[in-house]
């Protein structure tokens, strides 16, 4: 380092004082600030010396500014006056030349220096300057050296790299031992011996917090730019506990907080640490600075826990060592580094730098920086950003963010490139709002479909597809905040459509998602089975099974999900009857393509998989698929069932030309066998197509292969899953299952629940799915079809109880009641008991008399309920308290009259007239009575009796017309 500024600890707002040191030219300046536009630092130089030996280590004194003390190569300090320059300067020899690695003083006149390691000498000399410092002069000789002996001689053959002494305890100063360890020394111990040791390589630049003194930082300058933070009071009772044993744990001491690699370098040159400094204005603050220029502020926060007593405290490891007392709060990026090319020169780059006590115009900590040009900064960190409150309902709220507004409380919407949620390319012609169909899925939104995703190289597989979508990188322009915040709460607003148990409906509100629509279609398949019981045969129950469950006859995973779908004890062979008998009763078409041990099993699965429909209701497909404009699709179906000439009607449905190629490939292929030139053909032909079934067509008629069309990864899995049970051999088919399911359920991709099914073996499948996806809604719909009727999970229970808690966070409860209904409804047993336990009643309200709930229902009163009440049960049009039990203020079941309450004297069951709601309840019912006006009869006697009685226990005078009652009958009743 070739010049350094210090701040003076002592400015204020009418005065600032800093030291420029130009360790080059053996020159110190003090200087006062004059002026500050923002840009450019004017300064007035006070005084200054150049009498100054040349120096490697300086130090400034907190307690007089016009002294300062340097380490020159011959291990003497010298202390110098700036402001006198006809002082003589005085020089502290060590008994042996060596180099000065570091001079430090203390607040109460004591200045240390630290030496370079000599056999049979001290490293650490102490010396009170005291009286210079406070003016007065030293015992001197005629060359200006100092008589005196040093107050204390410490580390002995140590070499001695930096040194710090506390403000608040001016006797105590950390030292930094070269290669061994920090040591912590008291002046006042006559020992001499230190009162704590660190053992670590990470000695140099120490720096004290000022503002909590707990907290010291040093570094590893040379190897690596580690940085680590200190706390001495763990270390204090760590030594205690060291000396009290006889036995050393200072390798125990760990910091509290480090820094790896601190600062990142491209280049080959390593950067170095140059300064670390701590703020004078606020605690916590770190600053460091690189050699590349590299300036830095990590910004540190105390973390606590509390006991019963609410007393503050560290939660200590069994090393009293804190577990987290210090984390990072933020780390600050001042100054980038230097780097070659990069337009700015070196000698500009920050080269010193100092933390000013006062804070800038943003009310941050401020540092005042030296470059290499001289010239003179002040950098404010940034403040940090605003805090935005995302809402469970999808409300984004930022104080003061994006608007100029003065005050504090101002509370604005900003804009996504304010918020930096998406990194998308803005466009001018475009407003943001108009691409928000391409966001979130909703009524006015739609997504982009399946064979639309863009391929950045080649074809995606579908699982690929899917992962490109979800990530939506094909978005080029800015969402508007509702289209943005929409993807974050996309689960809320799927559930205010409806998205529970319904496959079709289901279907409609994923619209814009092809792999989970098609996944509702063949949920909603297997669910209509289970319905009907069509996979139930012999006490055999195969319902929501997968392909691989079926053809590896692997009913359960675990005893209980075995148990639940067979009743008995029914064995492998029953099985494989059960499964035969299915397909009977299916009217499963026979399969000729190849030969199979398990043709029925080979038969099942294909029908899972969409395949191998009866003839009838694969002619409904096929028709269903080219009125939908998916002719590909079906001409697909048609070649894979053997069916070329019903997969060219299908083509020649549409007319554009790359139908017109592909119908053309397909017919070439059916009259003549192909050869080197028609496979080139084909594969350029392929590689202009986007739709992975028009692809599929087209690696079959390439070779005639059916092992190319399972190569077809863009094709969705269900279909390669079809062609491989259709035309793979037995061995061969067992290793593609197999293979294929561990990969889906290692990606989490949902198109693997047709191999898993909604057994037990889906559980891992569906977590990873979350994992990716971060969509727990869907996984606890799909898996509550099957859990916990046919099998229990603690990983579904988890699931199934955090999403109740969403759905109450978003206070959808009306929603959440649905999901718990329809939940148990799913979990009935064969047995017609349900298997998932429904909540318990939160709220019951029953008669004091009769202890029978306070609802209407005749069919719900107990046997062991107390008779009516003669006078509500023989006198109803006559006695009263029979219309306070079609008002709700007597029992409907025992004619006892509700209490009242004992503050506000109203009846249990009245709405509240105090209320706006229960004082229009009051009047329309007044209103419906019809008599109230005359008051006239037997009923309007006991109407107005009904009516005034409650009014008068709130104190309020009632005028009555042409009542037949009076006011006082009614009271004294």
């Amino acid at each position: 380092m070739e010049t350094a500024i210090r701040w003076s600890p002592s400015s204020d707002i009418k005065e600032q004082r800093f030291l420029l040191v130009d360790v080059v030219g053996h020159n110190f300046r003090h200087c006062r600030v004059e002026s500050y536009n923002g840009k450019e630092l004017r300064y007035q130089t006070l005084c200054g010396s150049r009498r100054v030996p040349a120096f490697r280590a300086f130090d400034w004194s907190t307690h007089n500014e016009s002294i300062v003390a340097v380490g020159d190569w011959s291990g003497s300090a010298t202390v110098i006056r700036l402001d006198d320059v006809q002082t003589t300067p005085i020089t502290l020899p060590p008994k042996q030349q060596r180099l000065c690695n570091a001079v430090a003083f203390s607040k109460n006149g004591v200045l240390a220096t630290g030496l370079e390691k000599v056999r049979n000498d001290f490293c650490l000399y102490i010396w009170d300057v005291s009286d210079r410092l406070s003016g007065g002069t030293f015992p001197i000789t005629s060359p200006g050296r100092f008589t005196s002996e040093p107050i204390r001689r410490l580390s002995s053959s140590e070499a001695i790299t930096s040194i710090r002494f506390f403000h608040s305890q001016p006797d105590t100063f950390v030292a930094g031992v070269k290669g061994a360890c920090i040591r912590m020394y008291d002046l006042r111990e006559n020992g001499g011996n230190p009162a704590l040791q660190y053992q670590t390589s990470s000695v140099h630049n120490l720096s004290i917090d000022p503002l909590d003194e707990n907290y010291f930082a040093s570094a590893i300058t040379q190897k690596n730019t580690t940085i680590h933070i200190w706390d001495r009071r763990f270390a204090l009772s760590c030594s205690a506990a060291s000396q009290g044993s006889g036995t050393s744990q200072s390798a125990a001491i760990s910091p509290v907080l480090e820094y790896k690699n601190a600062f990142e370098y491209a280049s080959t040159v390593q950067p170095h640490i140059w300064s670390l400094r701590y703020c004078k204005g606020q605690s916590g603050h770190l600053g460091a600075l690189a050699s590349n220029g590299d300036f830095r502020v990590f910004e540190t926060k105390q973390s606590f826990t509390f006991e019963s007593n609410n007393k503050e405290h560290y939660t200590q490891s069994s090393q009293d060592q804190p577990e987290h007392p210090l984390c990072t709060r933020n780390i600050h990026h001042v100054e980038p580094p230097y780097r070659t090319g990069s337009g700015r020169q070196e000698n500009a780059r920050i080269v010193s730098f100092d933390f000013t006590n006062l804070a800038g115009p943003k009310g941050m900590p401020s540092a005042i920086t030296l470059r290499g040009t001289g010239s003179v900064e002040v950098h404010e960190l940034n403040r940090r950003p605003s805090a935005y409150a995302l809402s469970s309902t999808g409300q984004l709220v930022g104080r003061g963010m994006g608007a100029k507004s003065e005050s504090k409380d101002s509370i604005n919407i900003g804009s996504l490139a304010q918020l930096g949620l998406f990194h998308v390319k803005p466009s001018s012609d475009v407003h943001p709002t108009s691409i928000a169909s391409k966001v979130i899925e909703s009524e006015n939104f739609q997504q982009p479909n399946r064979d639309k995703v863009p391929k950045p190289e080649g074809r995606l597989s579908s699982r690929k597809k899917h992962e490109k979508w979800n990530e939506r990188q094909h978005i080029d322009q800015i969402p508007s905040i509702d289209a943005a915040l929409a993807t974050l709460t996309l689960d809320r607003r799927r559930c205010l459509r409806g998205y529970l148990f319904d496959c079709r409906k289901n279907m409609h509100i994923v619209a814009g998602d092809p792999w989970l629509r098609e996944m509702w279609d063949w949920i909603g398949r297997a669910k209509q089975l289970a319905i009907d019981e069509r996979l139930i045969v012999r006490g055999i129950d195969l319902s929501y099974l997968g392909v691989s469950n079926i053809w590896n006859i692997d009913i359960g995973r675990s005893s209980s999900e075995k148990a639940a779908r067979i009743s008995g004890t029914s064995e492998t062979t029953e099985i494989l009857y059960a499964v035969e008998a299915i397909c009977r009763s299916l009217d499963l078409p026979e399969l000729t393509s190849t030969e199979s041990s398990l043709p029925a099993h080979r038969r099942l699965s294909l029908y899972i998989c969409g395949f191998g429909l009866p003839g009838e209701e694969f002619d409904n497909l096929f028709k269903d698929l080219i009125d939908q404009g998916q002719s590909t699709k079906a001409a697909f179906l048609a070649l894979a069932h053997s069916d070329p000439k019903q997969a060219l009607s299908a083509l020649r449905t549409h007319s554009t030309s790359a139908h017109r190629e592909l119908t053309l490939a397909l017919a070439g292929f059916v009259k003549g066998a192909p050869d080197d030139t028609w496979e080139e053909t084909i594969r350029d032909t392929a590689a202009c197509l986007t739709d992975p079934f028009a692809c599929a067509i087209l690696a079959f008629v390439r070779m005639g292969s059916w092992h190319d069309v399972l190569r077809e990864t863009s094709l969705p899995l269900k279909f390669r899953i079809g062609v491989a049970l259709m035309y793979l051999a037995d061995d061969e088919l067992t290793t593609y299952i197999t293979t294929t399911t561990d990969e889906c359920t290692d990606h989490g991709d949902i198109e693997g629940l047709v191999l898993t099914g909604l057994s037990e073996k889906a559980v891992p499948l569906l977590q990873n799915f979350i994992l990716k996806y971060h969509d727990l809604q869907t996984a606890i719909l799909l898996i509550s079809h099957t859990s916990p009727r046919y099998f229990s999970s603690p990983l579904v229970d988890t699931w199934r109880s955090e999403y109740r808690a969403r759905l109450n966070t978003y206070r959808l409860f009306i929603p959440r009641v649905r999901f718990d209904v329809q939940a148990t409804k799913l979990s009935v047993a064969s047995s017609g008991k349900p298997t998932l336990t429904p909540p318990a009643r939160q709220v019951s309200v029953k008669c004091n008399n009769c202890d029978q709930a306070l609802d209407r229902n005749p069919a719900h009163i107990s046997a062991s309920a107390p008779p009516l009440a003669s006078s509500a049960r023989d006198n109803k049009d006559k006695d009263p308290f029979a219309l306070d039990a079609k008002w709700g203020t007597a029992c409907p079941k025992c004619g006892k009259h509700l209490p009242r309450c004992v503050i506000c004297m109203l009846w249990l069951g009245m709405p509240d007239p105090y209320t706006k709601g229960g004082a229009q309840a009051n009047a329309r019912s007044l209103e419906k009575m019809g008599e109230l006006e005359t008051g006239k009869g037997e009923k309007g006697k006991y109407l107005m009796k009904d009516f005034i009685r409650p009014v008068l226990y709130l104190g309020v005078n009632v005028l009555v017309g042409r009542g037949t009652g009076s006011l006082g009958e009614f009271e004294g009743r």
